[in-house]
């Protein structure tokens, strides 16, 4: 051990972090430094990321954001915009946003319509996905005999679909990750799984015990419910408000991203606050996953479940750029529209 080593050890443990926390703080400059020249992250330095959010109890992020948003200004939009998720003007996107700035998530009244439900379920059922342990095969899934408490779908994959390219374009969900963000978002990903009830214990593969997510400095995710989810198969849950600074228990956050038992947090945060969304097919809602979220075991049955994630900069875990070979005229058009939220694809 040198002395230096020796001398930082006999300083109060709250003056050694604040040592440590300088020094990740120094080496993830280096690699924001280094991503912005080459496009891609370096694993250390994603390594990093997550271990400063822990470190900071979520402040590093939203901190570093603030430099990241000034550099991307958001677009102007119209005062009034339609979608899939409803009618709303620049007042009742505030709210919206400031309900989601609140719990960390909220719910959107109108659902998508059944009929692109049921051609998205019909999709599911034919193309072929992933299961673990290695995801290494592609499988179509069968109801009646399931081989995997999951199937992935691959987002190349799913961003070839015209319906799913459909809900990328729609001004409204994009403009409430513009304001969540404060910046023009990036659509980061497309996802599609099945969970199933191949399992009746949680599933660390499945994301069923608690944990929050850190692909990206800041982040929202859009969920589209394709099947009705009820108690027995799999409802989305959430502890309201753990997206904030400093709202995770620090003795928990010290033992880095890792998966986290229900009784552990039940000591920490308010029954009230651990929401269960239970709710029909096509309902759609938007979340912060820095939140303390899981998906509910399975007792019988299966849920199906698309997911966009948009981001204000790629910085984080490497995903291959989305190549699309099947484009529509319109999807092309926008593409050409809209640089910067689609700089994640790559049109053939």
């Amino acid at each position: 051990m040198s002395i230096i080593t020796f001398l930082k050890r006999q300083l109060p443990k709250s003056i050694q972090k604040k040592i440590h926390v300088r020094r990740e703080k120094q080496q993830f400059a280096g690699g924001f430094a280094d991503f912005q020249k080459t496009g891609k992250t370096s694993e250390e330095s994603y390594q990093t990321l997550i271990k400063l959010y822990c470190s900071t109890n979520g402040k590093f992020n939203e901190n570093f954001h603030q430099k990241i948003k000034n550099a991307n200004p958001g677009v102007q939009v119209a005062d009034r915009l339609q979608g899939v998720a409803g009618t709303f003007n620049k007042n009742e996107f505030n709210q919206l946003n400031t309900e989601l700035n609140s719990n960390g998530y909220v719910k959107f009244e109108k659902k998508l319509p059944k009929d692109l439900c049921e051609k998205i379920y019909k999709y599911a059922l034919q193309a072929p996905a992933k299961v673990p342990p290695k995801y290494d095969n592609k499988i179509v899934y069968d109801p009646a005999n399931p081989v995997a408490e999951i199937y992935r779908f691959a987002s190349e994959d799913i961003i070839n679909n015209t319906d799913i390219q459909e809900l990328i374009t729609d001004p409204v969900l994009i403009n409430v990750a513009r304001n969540y963000l404060q910046c023009e978002p990036i659509l980061d990903f497309p996802a599609m799984w099945w969970s199933t009830s191949f399992s009746k214990e949680a599933s660390v593969e499945a994301a069923q015990l608690y944990h929050f997510d850190m692909d990206r400095i800041k982040w929202l995710k859009i969920f589209f419910y394709i099947n009705d989810v009820t108690a027995d198969n799999g409802p989305h849950c959430y502890i309201k408000g753990t997206h904030k600074i400093g709202a995770k228990p620090q003795n928990i956050l010290d033992r880095g991203y890792v998966r986290v038992e229900d009784a552990e947090l039940k000591q920490f945060h308010s029954p009230n606050d651990f929401i269960q969304l239970q709710a029909e097919a096509g309902t759609i809602f938007a979340g912060d996953t820095k939140c303390w979220h899981k998906g509910q075991p399975l007792k019988k049955g299966h849920r199906l479940v698309v997911e966009f994630e948009y981001t204000a900069s790629l910085f984080g875990a490497n995903y291959p750029k989305m190549v699309i070979e099947h484009v529509t005229p319109a999807f092309r058009e926008f593409c050409n529209n809209n640089k910067v939220y689609t700089s994640n694809i790559h049109l053939k």
